[in-house]
């Protein structure tokens, strides 16, 4: 009878630490991937309202790996966040590479924290390459979408929304038989499924270049990911800018107060007329 409690007791110590280690690791296990240094600081704020970065990454760490079926490789680009502290502010991303580059950038939402890093190989999610998460990773797809798990909030990590996407080679133009599934295209895409961050994007691309434009981008939290495009080039530099442009009305504010400062001077007596006759 001993014997028969002291087993169904340590039975039941292993189905503990088991249940432990289960829901521990989703938690524990966050880091996947880091950021990368900026220049300066990484906020955007009324003293700083322009960021920038330096780096270089692979040929197609983002795109045009046919190794991976042409998905992302998140070892290989480049990975930043940034807080937005200019609530409601005007923002561009942009990535201007050197001869070597053509870039393609991704763009999340994280809202209150900054992005945690993910987790690898979150419920063993695999591409139809054969790659698990995030050696290659869905980098255009909204959260929630195969291979994104590993760092989509409520899963493995805690990006909250799949904001938009830019490619620089003009000739992607991948709707099928990627790694995930995932749709990849040549030029500036708006994919969020809300206006929860923002209230529109745009951009716009080039040879070596690519940008998206973020209209009312919300305070918060925001991730980056850099990558090449373009297998037949040797890949290289390029600098990542992030920058803030106020909002109409702020101008407006600033005007009115500078043609009020205005009118007072013009206002006020003469220095002459108040000298006694």
């Amino acid at each position: 009878m001993r014997n028969h409690v002291q087993s169904t007791s340590l039975a039941v110590q292993a189905s503990l630490i088991a249940v432990v280690a289960l829901f521990s690791t989703g938690v524990d296990a966050a880091g996947a991937v880091g950021p990368k240094p900026w220049t300066t600081t990484n906020s955007l704020d009324s003293g700083s309202t322009s960021i920038i970065a330096s780096e270089a990454a692979s040929k197609n760490s983002f795109t045009t790996n046919p190794a991976l079926n042409n998905s992302a490789w998140a070892h290989t680009g480049d990975w930043f966040t940034f807080q937005n502290l200019l609530n409601g502010a005007d923002v561009s991303v942009t990535v201007n590479g050197d001869a070597n580059f053509v870039p393609g950038l991704s763009v999340w939402a994280t809202g209150a924290s900054e992005f945690d890093g993910g987790t690898a190989g979150f419920l063993s999610e695999t591409s139809t390459a054969g790659f698990g998460t995030p050696h290659s990773f869905n980098v255009t797809g909204a959260m929630g979408d195969t291979g994104t798990l590993w760092m989509a909030d409520g899963q493995g990590g805690n990006a909250l929304e799949t904001l938009g996407y830019a490619v620089a080679n003009p000739a992607v133009n991948y709707t099928a038989g990627t790694g995930w599934g995932e749709t990849i295209q040549s030029g500036a895409h708006d994919v969020s499924l809300t206006n929860t961050f923002e209230a529109g994007i745009t951009g716009s691309t080039s040879a070596h270049s690519a940008t998206l434009e973020f209209n009312d981008l919300a305070a918060g939290w925001y991730t980056v990911y850099v990558g090449g495009t373009d297998g037949a080039t040797a890949g290289g530099g390029y600098d990542l800018v992030v920058s803030a442009v106020p909002e109409a009305e702020t101008w407006a504010m600033l005007l009115a107060g500078l043609g009020l400062i205005g009118w007072r001077l013009r206002s006020q007596p003469r220095e002459e007329n108040m000298i006694p006759a």
